[in-house]
């Protein structure tokens, strides 16, 4: 495949740097549908081939610092497969007026019904009695206990963006209250907008849903645990950084906290002696909650038909850093005025004709 910008006839590339979804077919597909191309880059890496300048990136776990995009001046575009940008420094990115490019569009149906399945597992308590019964004690139950009806509890969302919006309507016929906290929204019908310390400490079931970042790492620490009934349910199919796994389990371990269930660890794969893995009553699966067939072939598809919209100067609805790249074209076409008046100024004063103030 041809490589580099197009000049002289050569098609924008874009390349796949890391990514577990098997062959880059479904990109090719998209980005050929723009005029871009796409090459596998982890056969040329593994091969230790020096492959050509790239115009553009695809990653899925690999951490894109500024090192890393100093090492690569020719990209313009970084896609990151997936709805959290939180392993590519946004502010390098947008210094060097590289576009960063996500897809928080390909999957709220699977997240939100991973919650909600979440939500009654841990209620219901299916996973605690399936291996109850494959441990042969059938007539134990009473190990199960307690168990209240959900139509009597509260959920109490955190962040209620798409996913959580969809996780609203599916568990409306479940619960008898749901209440929510997000500074950015506007009203819900049947929904209470209410402030975090509310929304911690009325919650018999306490979902996260919002992004991570410096405001939100560990926003589920100790403090905001001691302030949550004991006998509430915290579910996190989010990112793992919103919860302190240490203070988790611990509360978990002394009864402070009924029961956790999450999709999402602050590690991942979590190591051999993370608490959590030894906490009670906590039911972990290990990042699904995105996946089905169709969300994976909208993220592929969707990601990079987007990141070849941006290399051929096109307006996309999921550019991340969209303000920010603004504002460094601002700075730096105000920053060229001030530098054309100087001149403008310097030339006219050398040029300047003496006169005599009297004559």
């Amino acid at each position: 495949m041809t490589g580099g910008s197009e000049q002289g006839g050569v098609t924008p590339l874009l390349e796949v740097l890391d990514s577990s979804y098997g062959s880059v077919d479904v990109e090719s597909a998209a980005a050929a549908s723009v005029g871009v191309s796409v090459r596998d880059a982890r056969d040329e890496r593994a091969t230790g081939d020096t492959p050509s300048p790239a115009d553009g990136v695809l990653v899925q776990y690999a951490d894109i610092t500024a090192e890393v995009m100093d090492a690569n001046p020719t990209w313009k575009v970084i896609g990151r497969y997936g709805v959290g940008v939180d392993t590519i420094d946004l502010a390098a990115a947008s210094a060097r007026g590289i576009a960063v490019v996500n897809v928080p569009d390909y999957c709220e149906e699977e997240v939100a019904t991973h919650a909600a399945a979440l939500m009654l597992d841990a209620n219901r308590r299916i996973t605690a009695a399936d291996a109850l019964v494959r441990r042969g004690e059938w007539a134990d139950w009473a190990q199960l206990r307690p168990i209240a009806p959900l139509s009597t509890a509260t959920l109490s969302l955190i962040g209620v963006g798409r996913i959580g919006r969809e996780v609203i309507r599916l568990m409306r016929p479940f619960v008898g209250r749901i209440i929510a906290h997000d500074p950015y929204a506007g009203a819900i019908e049947g929904v209470e907008l209410v402030d975090l310390d509310t929304a911690l400490a009325e919650g018999d079931v306490v979902s996260l849903h919002l992004p991570l970042s410096a405001a939100t790492h560990h926003l589920i620490g100790a403090d905001a645990i001691a302030r949550m009934k004991p006998t509430a349910t915290l579910v996190n199919v989010s990112r793992g950084g919103l919860v302190d796994g240490a203070a988790l389990a611990a509360a978990l371990h002394d009864g402070r906290l009924a029961f956790a269930a999450l999709d999402v660890l602050e590690t991942e794969p979590p190591a051999a002696d993370d608490p959590l893995l030894a906490a009670p009553n906590a039911i972990i699966t290990n990042h699904l909650a995105w996946y089905s067939e169709a969300s994976e072939q909208r993220l592929r598809a969707r990601l990079a038909e987007r990141c070849a919209a941006v290399l051929r100067g096109r307006d996309i609805p999921s550019l991340v850093n969209r303000q920010q790249l603004a504002d460094v074209a601002a700075a730096a076409s105000s920053a060229a005025g001030r530098h054309a008046a100087s001149v403008t100024t310097e030339a006219t004063a050398a040029t300047a004709v003496p006169t005599l103030e009297h004559s």
